[in-house]
């Protein structure tokens, strides 16, 4: 008879036997020698025969000195698809789609064809990862932001990405959204969204690229930007705050101005509903620290720093309160996310406003109600 021991160990080894065969390597292993890693790609259209021309920027491995460089080439088709597929023409490798970090977009094809159809093939291919980065260009084509100078940087995707990345808490000039997460807003009713904008400056007789402000978008469709500072006040509406400076005059004259380092934020939206009109109330309380006095002000006093306050909400107000007029003027859509705030809150209100709610934003009264905490005044001894 054989023994429990020994079946135990020949059932093992078998096991290992098994496993050696399953576990040995991956399927569609690519060496490094037999790719092309792409960094970023920009889609705009060609207009002598209306193809989609896409500039992508790869990873240039071939150096020496371990810095990573980079080279870019063009390839079109009628679809995304094909121009991908078309690039193997001129290039020996296979395009490498797991790292990419960026996606440009032009503003012609945000504004008359929508970017949902844009990221269909990123969606449905398995392997472009979910988080990359889409910006608009403010320039002629998406392909300039991809052949601009890099600063800091050798690869400019790589650059753009992580200037977006630190933005919000350093200067809060834009918004950055995973590509996932757009693709989640396409499909939700009435669906509006921000994305950021990019353009060209230049620096030292270079082109380089700039952060300026963020697109908004109806459906896939760009309606218009906001400039980085109203830019600011937007992120200051939806909650999204967590750092940057705000700088106030002081006077008329706007000579005296004052800038705030803004450590925390919390906005709290309400609602009152009567059945026929709704107020909105924005509670925004913000901690902010004295990184500037461009005047002779007394910090050492309290009534002088009651004084900044009150100036300071005052300009504040007025800012948030110009900046939801003019999205209600020209752009007509809920990019303060009123209507989520209400639904959330009372399905009752949502089932009465949800019908018109395209032609309701124009009406919705905002109260804005600032509070400044002043937890440090930089006293100069």
């Amino acid at each position: 008879m054989i023994e429990v021991s020994s079946i135990k160990r020949l059932f093992s080894i078998l096991l290992i036997v098994i496993f050696c065969f399953l576990l040995s390597g991956c399927w569609n292993y690519n060496g490094l020698n037999e790719i092309s890693i792409v960094a970023g790609v920009a889609i705009d259209r060609n207009i002598e025969n209306n193809n989609y021309l896409l500039t992508i920027e790869i990873f240039d491995l071939s150096g020496k000195d371990g810095v990573s460089k980079a080279k870019i080439i063009e390839t079109e088709g009628q679809t995304i698809y094909e121009a991908i597929r078309n690039a193997k023409k001129s290039l020996t490798k296979k395009l490498y789609f797991s790292d990419m970090q960026l996606l440009v977009i032009s503003n012609q094809i945000a504004s008359e064809e929508g970017i949902q159809y844009l990221l269909d093939w990123f969606i449905r291919n398995e392997k472009p990862r979910e988080t990359f980065s889409i910006i608009i260009s403010q320039e002629k084509t998406a392909k300039e932001i991809l052949t601009a100078s890099a600063v800091d940087h050798k690869v400019i995707s790589e650059e753009v990405e992580r200037i977006l990345d630190l933005d919000n808490k350093v200067t809060a000039s834009t918004k950055n959204i995973d590509m996932y997460k757009i693709v989640n807003e396409l499909e939700k009713e009435n669906s509006v969204f921000v994305l950021p904008a990019i353009h060209c400056v230049t620096n030292q007789d270079k082109k380089i690229v700039e952060v300026n402000g963020v697109a908004i978008f109806k459906a896939d469709r760009l309606q218009g930007y906001l400039s980085p500072e109203e830019t600011r006040y937007y992120l200051f509406a939806v909650d999204e705050i967590k750092g940057g400076i705000l700088t106030f005059p002081l006077n008329e004259k706007k000579q005296d101005t004052i800038s705030f380092e803004i450590f925390k934020n919390k906005t709290k939206k309400s609602y009152a509903y009567d059945g026929n009109r709704l107020k909105v109330y924005l509670d925004i309380k913000t901690t902010v620290s004295i990184g500037e006095n461009g005047n002779d002000i007394d910090l050492s006093k309290k009534e002088n720093i009651d004084k900044i306050k009150t100036v300071a909400t005052m300009v504040f107000s007025d800012k948030l309160k110009t900046l939801i007029e003019k999205v209600d003027k020209d752009f007509a859509c809920d990019a303060f996310e009123f209507g989520k705030m209400v639904k959330r809150k009372s399905l009752v209100s949502w089932s009465q406003l949800n019908e018109d709610w395209n032609e309701y934003p124009k009406n919705i009264e905002v109260e804005i109600r600032p509070e400044f905490e002043i937890i440090n005044t930089g006293l100069i001894k």
